[in-house]
């Protein structure tokens, strides 16, 4: 979420607001009434009111308040886990929600903060190599864990995802050495199946 933005008074005229967003350079302006939120304006649903080769009726007065022309956008809460917002702002098709508590408007959260932050969920911190396992069940999670310790082989980060119709499970591994050949060879010997992505 980021805190730090651009707002506007629902009486700034929309060719105001819509200068302010080419000269900052953002693409959704939360309007807001002294700290109460009442609402976002996004670049996309300007681009045919502002377009001087719009049907005159599809036209947007310039001078009228940027208070006419809000949308209504899913908001997020403060508390609310990053998935979820990235799931309400996929099906809204909107890339960024507002942050709101009490009416009060705290940041804008954007695809890209979510992608960022996704980023550094899987990016290892360290040098690493990723390799991905299929297993058929978690049991074999510890067969896994087994050949890493055989193998002196830290582990860096490891996700779990189930694989469609029940196949089992797909394992990513990011183990930090650069040459994961060792572990690869004991999990083959184990009858698991490492492969790179």
């Amino acid at each position: 979420m980021r805190t730090e933005l651009v707002v506007a008074e629902p009486r700034m005229s929309l060719e105001e607001a819509h200068r302010l967003m080419v000269q900052t350079g953002v693409r959704y302006l939360p309007v807001v009434e002294g700290r109460r939120y009442l609402g976002l304006l996004g670049e996309r649903h300007l681009r045919l009111p502002l377009a001087p080769w719009a049907p005159k009726h599809l036209q947007a007065d310039l001078k009228a308040p940027v208070g006419r022309f809000l949308k209504p956008f899913p908001e997020a809460h403060p508390d609310e886990p990053p998935e979820e917002a990235a799931f309400r702002m996929e099906a809204a098709r909107v890339g960024a929600m507002p942050v709101v508590e009490e009416g009060r408007l705290l940041g804008l959260v954007t695809a890209y903060d979510l992608l960022r932050g996704l980023l550094a969920l899987f990016r290892p911190q360290v040098p690493a190599s990723r390799l991905e396992v299929l297993v058929p069940d978690l049991e074999r999670l510890e067969a896994v864990l087994q050949a890493l310790r055989a193998t002196r082989t830290p582990l860096v980060g490891l996700h779990v995802y189930p694989e469609a119709r029940g196949l089992g499970f797909r394992l990513l591994l990011q183990v930090g050495v650069l040459d994961p050949r060792p572990l690869r060879e004991r999990l083959w010997a184990l009858g698991l199946y490492p492969f790179s992505p």
